[in-house]
């Protein structure tokens, strides 16, 4: 209790090297999931509205390509999953009118995979600062699902939503900073932690 006193006298200073998130998530699973042999995994989306030539759209872009290798590493070595990058996901879907459940069973067909894993990214906004002083924290959101391709329901669903704050503005976080190092962090650096952390969830990841 001491300690954490000290911490909040600290960031009073001006010491916003304290720092922490907080945010909202969602995690969401189904009672029985089904037996899954392969998992489609596409590649991240933006917002169609945010994906023209503006700074936060070229953003939100440059995101999505980064979420997309963080997952490639990540399911790295695991033969359930197989990646499909947007160019094949373009050779797959000829027919770009199509429903979404009709794509959806086209890449079944196309992969031997019963489910899809779809990432939507809504908000990607880079630190601006050091990691001793930021103006401008870093923030992600983005959201997971996973969707059968016969049917079109949606096995499993996670979300996450954060943006750094000081340890004085959640002064309850103080395990998570202290393990941070009490720094803020970049855009691909929580970007990371956030897909590690909704993946430690994810019940086909862990098999």
């Amino acid at each position: 209790m001491r300690r954490l006193l000290i911490l909040a006298c600290i960031c009073l200073l001006g010491l916003t090297a304290c720092s922490s998130w907080q945010g909202s998530e969602k995690i969401e699973e189904a009672q029985i999931f089904p037996e899954l042999s392969c998992i489609a995994v596409l590649p991240a989306t933006v917002p169609v509205e945010s994906s023209g030539a503006t700074a936060e759209g070229k953003s939100l872009v440059d995101g999505a390509a980064y979420l997309d290798s963080v997952l490639a590493e990540l399911l790295a070595g695991k033969e359930q999953f197989h990646l499909l990058s947007g160019y094949q996901i373009d050779g797959i879907l000829s027919d770009p009118w199509g429903g979404k459940k009709e794509q959806l069973r086209t890449i079944g067909k196309a992969t031997g995979c019963e489910g899809v894993l779809e990432t939507s990214l809504s908000q990607y906004r880079q630190r601006v600062g050091t990691e001793l002083s930021a103006e401008t924290p870093a923030a992600v959101s983005f959201s997971m699902d996973l969707v059968d391709v016969e049917t079109g329901a949606v096995l499993w669903s996670a979300s996450f939503d954060e943006a750094q704050k000081t340890l004085f503005e959640n002064i309850l976080s103080f395990k998570k900073a202290e393990s941070r190092g009490f720094k803020w962090i970049t855009v691909e650096e929580l970007t990371r932690k956030g897909v590690q952390s909704r993946l430690a969830g994810f019940p086909y990841y862990q098999k």
